[in-house]
């Protein structure tokens, strides 16, 4: 059983493929594009744009539109923000001088999203 186990496993991730890495022309639902590289893998993926930009499909609204985290329950997720891709709000500057951007991700918290979505999926196969 033990052997078995371990040869699922294997099979699981000699079928786990990353996303396409070359840039990717996207299509907006009023007909605009822009290009982006897709991201991630099956657990988890997003769009990364030329200037690092997570976006997300809003599969509502039918667009692309910047990401944003959100915590439900004490799981991380990313999802559409609700601003399309091009409508972008201008950096702000802040108190200490320094000049932040409201839709910024810090890739290491989309490293958490991931490693969480990859063992909830393991879990559940286990089952």
């Amino acid at each position: 059983m033990k052997k078995l186990i371990i040869f699922a496993s294997l099979i699981t991730f000699a079928f786990s493929v990353p996303a396409f890495e070359s840039p990717i022309e996207f299509k907006q639902n009023n007909g605009s594009t822009f290009k982006g590289k897709l991201k991630g893998d099956e657990w988890f993926n997003w769009i990364e744009d030329k200037e690092g930009d997570i976006i997300k499909y809003n599969k509502e609204s039918k667009d692309y539109e910047y990401g944003t985290i959100q915590e439900k329950n004490g799981t991380l997720d990313l999802i559409p923000s609700g601003i399309k891709v091009g409508n972008k709000p201008a950096k702000t500057e802040s108190p200490d001088s320094n000049i932040s951007d409201p839709l910024k991700i810090d890739k290491a918290l989309l490293e958490k999203i991931w490693k969480q979505k990859r063992e909830k999926a393991y879990e559940y196969k286990a089952k």
